[in-house]
């Protein structure tokens, strides 16, 4: 069996951070922020730090068929939990990589623009507070300092 290639997802970590600092936002890498439901550590990718707002950021990366399109939604339950019980302001959770196409032959995401145009918030209470959100999108809400 073929092992995957997890290093794209730290190549899309690094193409953030640098947004980050050139628009002057504060932030931390891997935090714990709390214990998930089932009393787990919850470790968030960054959470990034405006005046007196915390603002969480999970990032999802996926260019080859996978599952992380499958833990999205737990995911966005996670996250909108973190909100509610502590004391986070909003939460974004950014997908990156490629979407599936038969027709350019590319592997990926199959969700992800459901995900985009609003598919979970029919089926998932209290996600008022998570945004998700595409990659370039995010990295231009960053230059505009408008997360």
């Amino acid at each position: 069996m073929m092992s995957r290639d997890t290093s794209t997802g730290k190549v899309f970590e690094q193409s953030v951070l640098p947004a980050l600092e050139h628009a002057k936002y504060k932030y931390r890498k891997q935090v714990n922020i709390g214990n998930k439901p089932n009393q787990r550590k919850h470790i968030i990718d960054l959470i990034v730090y405006d005046a007196n707002r915390k603002i969480l950021v999970s990032k999802k990366w996926q260019q080859c068929g996978g599952t992380a399109e499958e833990k999205i939604p737990f995911e966005v339950i996670m996250l909108a939990n973190a909100c509610q019980n502590f004391n986070y302001e909003k939460a974004y959770l950014v997908l990156g990589g490629t979407d599936e196409d038969k027709g350019l032959d590319t592997k990926g995401w199959t969700l992800r623009q459901w995900y985009l145009r609003g598919g979970l918030k029919d089926w998932i209470k209290n996600h008022d507070r998570v945004e998700i959100i595409g990659s370039d999108a995010f990295i231009a809400k960053i230059n505009r300092r408008e997360l």
